[in-house]
């Protein structure tokens, strides 16, 4: 039966996961599925290191009971110390404090806590079921919660101590209080006893404050010093002689309390809802996600910040009523109104932007010259697509991502800074993936973000966990090659642990160093027995990577783990399974029969070195892995077949353990597949407690030309 020769080329597998293609139009260099590999920027595929506590790992004296709240936060420029850097983990109520300076981390926890009892709303909320939200600024850390009056924290480094001090949120009140004919009629004067309200209200525009008038029954049309007369005295006759048509006069004398505003003689107003998310911006302090029908899509922004004693005084400096000076000063602070975003989960700035995420879109709020002024600012709506779980959102790299209810989306620029677009990233790559996970695992679901490798990494629960915050699963996206692929931690057979939490180890810190001040060779003394010390920050560099917070199976308590172990068993002890099955391939039509008799592939050498174990020696970190094939578009493969096999077995030199000497970087194994079919798709699968490093592969096919 004559047959033409096929060359299959070598498979880099760059395009990670795609579930969003059929078996005729599967894209190259993507894989069908897969698990547990990590995606080389070469284009190799690695079996992913196993999950392993940090080496000397300490057990925090905290236990976590199950199934609990936990949030992990970063805390940037502690007390204004440059690369001074704090993971901040809420467990429920209680904010603790790990220094992020050496390894291991878990050995960095500080004795001082935040309990947020202490600062509850008493709004029917529980602080140990609602997430904090954080900013720095000023080297001081502001918490926000729904559940919580808004606080800031400031950290002394010479005691080490935690301090923290509720915010109080001022306004000027710009609302009006009497009905529209109270308010809008052009003369009051014959109404010798005004409403509670109507007087109110002609207070709040200055009759009868700072030496007008104590008169409220005239119009609130222009204001009281309008009728002085050449004396400087009010004059009634002056005064309405003034035409001033239709319009009302300034208002907003009276500063008031965002949360519980006091007018004089009226009921007072209790604002329940408190703030749900906060960001620096622009020298200020913003504030919102108030979850209430009047207030819920305001954002409230301090004045330009030089103290910490303003980040909560939302409101313009000069009485807008004053006789002298009612300017509105570029520094004050003030509100914002998105009348139509409903229930805002989260504020972050991008660029010369603050995105505004609300669960029905996202709008950018932004200086009309990319400078923000309480004078001039514009309001954009650039999505209506929104952002449902905050801790699903992150920043990669400038660009905002974050899971929708529809998928993955993410804010990239536009021409202008102004106006960035939004964009879905997982609608013709992982939408069928990504729609598998429950909506009840998706409310779970936490991200990191690696910034020296450019990787999100999502953390969700299986679908079936009984234990809420389990998160037992990642989803894994490479900024720099635009591809996904799936991660699971196994569980170990019994008491197992588990990731609660996620943080990115950056590797630069610093810490600090306690030194007694010499000169010479003598210590010197102040008074007769004082050593003078002096404390200053040691800068320190380590690896870079993403550590995860674990709770202990055994006893509950807090650790770290990392993505490490070269056991490639996870806990030291679960085996996981890694594989990558790639794309259905026609081999150019997809009418013939083929047969693959041969396929090459090519595996990096692993193995490092050896380890003696007093009767001989084995490789450390030796590889494995086997290839299965199936043909027209089976489910079922082959029997695995073992494609690693190093074919120059190298001499151990007892003096140099740390190397085996073999003479090349990769492993070229000539395999010979049995069957054939159509299409031909081939599985690449680890072995127990082996790694693999797939450089790529070669098919060497037949077509039957006849049929």
């Amino acid at each position: 039966m004559p047959q033409s020769l096929i060359q299959r080329t070598v498979n880099t597998f760059v395009k990670g996961l795609i579930t969003e293609a059929s078996e005729l139009t599967f894209p190259e260099n993507a894989s069908v599925d897969e698990l547990n590999c990590a995606l080389e920027r070469d284009g190799t595929r690695r079996r992913r290191k196993a999950l392993t506590l940090e080496d000397n790992h300490v057990l925090s004296d905290v236990v976590v009971p199950q199934g609990a709240l936990v949030q992990t936060l970063d805390w940037y420029n502690v007390a204004g110390q440059p690369n001074l850097e704090f993971l901040v983990i809420q467990v429920n109520n209680i904010l603790y404090f790990y220094e992020k300076s050496t390894d291991p981390l878990s050995a960095n926890k500080y004795s001082g806590t935040i309990d947020l009892n202490t600062y509850s709303a008493n709004n029917n909320l529980s602080p140990s079921e609602n997430r904090v939200q954080v900013t720095a600024l000023n080297g001081a850390l502001i918490v926000a919660s729904p559940a919580v009056n808004t606080f800031y924290v400031e950290f002394n480094t010479s005691t080490e101590a935690f301090t923290s001090t509720v915010i109080n949120f001022k306004e000027r009140d710009f609302e009006w209080q009497g009905s529209d004919t109270e308010v809008t009629s052009e003369y009051f004067e014959n109404d010798s006893s005004p409403s509670a309200e109507r007087t109110y209200d002609a207070k709040n525009v200055g009759w009868g404050q700072g030496g007008g008038p104590a008169t409220y029954t005239f119009a609130l049309t222009h204001a009281w010093y309008a009728g002085k007369d050449a004396n400087g005295s009010f004059n009634s006759t002056d005064w309405e002689e003034i035409y001033s048509g239709s319009s009302l006069a300034a208002n907003g004398h009276f500063v008031l309390d965002v949360f519980n505003k006091v007018r004089s003689g009226l009921a007072t107003e209790v604002e329940t809802g408190r703030f749900r998310t906060v960001a620096a911006y622009a020298g200020r302090v913003f504030y919102s996600g108030i979850d209430s029908a009047k207030n819920g899509g305001k954002v409230y922004f301090s004045r330009l910040t030089e103290r910490l004693a303003d980040v909560g005084n939302c409101y313009q400096v000069y009485d807008p009523t004053s006789e002298i000076i009612s300017d509105l000063l570029d520094t004050d602070g003030g509100v914002v109104s998105i009348p139509d975003a409903h229930n805002i989960r989260k504020l972050h700035v991008i660029g010369a932007s603050l995105l505004v995420f609300a669960e029905n879109g996202v709008w950018a709020v932004a200086g009309v010259d990319n400078v923000f002024r309480a004078t001039e600012y514009a309001i954009t709506r650039i999505s209506d697509v929104g952002l449902v779980n905050e801790n699903s959102f992150t920043v990669a790299d400038g660009l905002p991502v974050w899971w929708s209810k529809t998928g993955l989306h993410a804010i990239q620029q536009g021409e202008s800074l102004n106006v960035p677009t939004a964009q879905n990233l997982s609608l013709s790559t992982i939408q069928t993936f990504w729609d598998n996970i429950s909506n009840e695992k998706k409310a779970q679901v936490h991200v990191e973000f690696d910034k020296v490798n450019s990787r999100v990494f999502w953390f969700y629960p299986d679908n079936d966990e009984t234990i809420d915050y389990k998160y037992n699963n990642i989803l894994v996206m490479d900024l720099a090659l635009q591809a996904f692929y799936p991660w699971r931690v196994e569980d170990q057979d019994s008491d197992t642990s588990y990731i609660i939490g996620t943080s990115y180890y950056a590797g630069l810190g610093a810490t600090s160093t306690e030194t007694q001040v010499v000169n010479g060779s003598d210590t010197i003394v102040n008074g007769a027995d004082n050593v003078v010390a002096t404390l200053y920050r040691d800068y320190l560099q380590g690896d870079s990577e993403i550590k995860v917070l674990v709770r202990d199976g055994a006893t509950g308590k807090m650790t770290f783990a990392t993505f490490r172990g070269d056991t490639y068993l996870d806990w030291g002890e679960a085996d996981y399974k890694s594989f990558a099955e790639a794309g259905y391939d026609f081999m150019g039509d997809m009418t013939t029969f083929k047969t693959a008799p041969y396929v090459t592939t090519y595996m990096r050498v692993t193995e490092d070195g050896y380890v003696s174990d007093g009767l001989g020696y084995a490789f450390t970190n030796p590889s494995s892995c086997l290839m299965s094939v199936s043909w027209n578009l089976n489910k079922a493969n082959s029997t695995p077949r073992e494609i690693y096999k190093l074919k120059d077995v190298p001499v151990v030199d007892p003096d140099d353990l740390g190397s085996i000497y073999y003479p090349t970087d990769t492993v070229v194994t000539k395999s010979k597949v049995r069957g054939r079919g159509r299409s031909m798709k081939l599985r690449f699968e680890s072995a127990t407690g082996k790694d693999f490093h797939l450089v790529g592969y070669e098919v060497l096919g037949g077509k039957n030309n006849t049929y």
